[in-house]
């Protein structure tokens, strides 16, 4: 992440400037300025051209904040829990116990190796149609679908790992930190 770029942004907005206002503001263009607050394309800022910047922006008095700046702006946004889905573990773990890898079932469902990925991780939601079309090749009727997601004892042999890898992928790193410190722990503990 460009700190430079977050913090000559909030400046900006602090200023009230559009974006082509600051760049003239500045002394440059709108698609350099744009780039630098946005850290992409191949736009570069020098200390020395960040310092001039900031003072061309009256911002010397906030340069306490720029810390929190940057970190507000890298700070990930973890999904509300009660939104993950977990439908992606209990596809991965009937194709294990199916025998096939996702090489086959790409090749047999027309999907590629790469989606059938995102949807057993829960990047990718899983629709009806499709959820039933997997159950199929893997052996099993769509309407046992639910007992693997229920409170049935089927639910419970879907390997906790598989649902934790889902759960970490939806969390920020600050939570994935806080799992991480308790897990290691947990496992002095058991030692």
């Amino acid at each position: 992440m460009n700190h430079y770029g977050v913090i000559l942004k909030k400046l900006r907005e602090l200023n009230q400037l559009q974006l082509k206002a600051a760049a003239k503001h500045i002394g440059r263009s709108a698609g350099w300025l744009s780039e630098i607050e946005n850290n992409r394309g191949n736009a570069r800022i020098s200390q020395t051209e960040f310092d001039r910047i900031v003072k061309a922006y009256g911002g010397e008095a906030q340069k306490r904040q720029f810390g929190a700046w940057v970190a507000r702006a890298e700070k990930p946004k973890a999904k509300d829990a009660s939104k993950i889905c977990f439908d992606g573990s209990v596809l991965k773990f009937l194709r294990h116990k199916a025998g096939l890898t996702m090489a086959e079932v790409a090749k047999t469902t027309n999907l590629s190796k790469t989606y059938l990925s995102y949807l057993e991780n829960g990047k990718k939601p899983v629709n009806q149609g499709l959820r039933d079309r997997l159950l199929k090749v893997y052996g099993y009727s769509p309407s046992s679908f639910k007992n693997f997601t229920t409170k049935d004892k089927r639910s419970a042999s879907i390997p906790t790992r598989y649902k934790l890898q889902i759960l970490l992928g939806n969390l920020g790193e600050q939570q994935i930190q806080e799992i991480f410190i308790f897990a290691n722990q947990l496992s002095r503990q058991e030692n």
